[in-house]
């Protein structure tokens, strides 16, 4: 399954957040961890395992540096499942460290999801609306 497409949700007081219809089909279990630039990623199983293995192959140079990305990420992951509405729970100190507050952007990002604090989402929107129009005439699509 690829993820396209955002959707534009509030997480509610007990940190539910509403994932889409489009996104949660056929999918039991989810897996939810801090992500880059300042996001969350959210994986469902099969793209978990798959990151899993991906990073059991994983080896940098600087062995310390290996270590803490490994732990750091993977020490804060849960695994969710959606509620009858379509919530997921994210837990309090991963919302906290992406500084999502009340307003959440979810984005479809090919194997995974991505939650952004709705005002970091646009910013990152815009500079990356820039680098397409610089990349895109290198691209054959």
């Amino acid at each position: 399954m690829a993820f396209t497409g955002h959707f534009k949700h509030v997480i509610d007081s007990k940190n539910r957040l509403f994932i889409p219809v489009k996104f949660r089909e056929g999918i039991k279990v989810f897996y939810v961890t801090i992500g880059l630039d300042g996001c969350l990623y959210l994986y469902p199983e099969e793209a978990w395992n798959r990151l899993i293995n991906k990073f059991e192959s994983l080896s940098l140079k600087n062995k310390e540096h290996e270590r803490a990305f490994k732990r750091a990420f993977f020490s804060v992951a849960v695994d969710l499942q959606a509620d009858k509405m379509g919530r997921i729970l994210i837990p309090q100190d991963l919302k906290k460290q992406a500084k999502i507050l009340k307003q959440a952007i979810i984005v479809g990002v090919k194997d995974r999801i991505e939650i952004w604090p709705e005002e970091k989402w646009g910013k990152y929107y815009k500079k990356a609306k820039d680098i397409i129009k610089k990349v895109a005439p290198d691209l054959e699509i």
